[in-house]
């Protein structure tokens, strides 16, 4: 459900900060309503993308907000970001070990409660010059919980912390685009095989992709058929 209150110290102290001097525009918050949380989809390129992210997911939707991360990096590696993972409850990844089930079963029990989460279906940071293969974790959390996936595209945030780099750069470059919610609903209630899976994927990926104005170039064929 909806909180006004979450978040209150990171709106006061932080939120200004991030959407005057890094955030330069956000396009399609009104796709947004507050009578469902979201499975937000979005490329990768920066470890900054979660905190340009945030404010604007929150402001449109007033919902506690997850996201995934590596738990190497976030929750073994350097103390802010440690600090930062607890305080936002991130959702851990183990990268390289099995199919990431056990980390989708923790996004699917945090949009039950009615939070929102963040995943980033190319497992991993990419090129802002072309979205990545996505993985189908996305299209099995969208099942499991019944939740729409909303596409995002951020451009920019590789320009502040490129991957590699942990020093991050303050400048006012950061265009993030919404896309409309996608339902799978003729989906649900189907046992969903490979084919389904890499399908929903597909169309979450080629939607994204659109909105960074780029052409998805892994996709299987016959991601359009799925209905929203």
């Amino acid at each position: 459900m909806a909180d006004p209150l979450a978040y209150l110290p990171e709106r006061i102290f932080l939120k200004p900060i991030i959407m005057r001097f890094l955030i330069k525009s956000v396009e399609g918050a009104e796709n947004l309503g507050r009578d469902t949380p979201y499975i937000f989809a979005s490329n990768h390129n920066s470890h900054f993308d979660e905190f340009v992210l945030m404010p604007p997911i929150f402001l449109s939707t007033k919902r506690i907000t997850h996201f995934f991360a590596d738990r190497k990096h976030w929750f073994q590696g350097k103390l802010y970001f440690r600090l930062l993972a607890w305080r936002f409850k991130a959702i851990p990844v183990d990268r390289g070990k099995g199919t990431g089930d056990q980390a989708i079963l923790r996004g699917v029990k945090m949009l039950e409660k009615g939070h929102n989460v963040i995943i980033y279906p190319e497992g991993t940071r990419g090129s802002c010059f072309e979205v990545g293969k996505g993985r189908i974790g996305v299209a099995k959390m969208s099942l499991l919980s019944r939740t729409p996936v909303v596409p995002v595209g951020v451009y920019g945030t590789h320009l502040l912390m490129p991957k590699g780099d942990h020093k991050p750069k303050i400048k006012r470059v950061v265009k993030i685009k919404i896309g409309e919610p996608i339902h799978f609903t003729d989906c649900w209630g189907r046992d969903p095989d490979e084919e389904m899976l890499r399908s929903m994927t597909d169309r979450i990926m080629t939607e994204i992709a659109k909105l960074l104005g780029q052409e998805y170039k892994h996709c299987t064929g016959g991601s359009q058929s799925t209905s929203p």
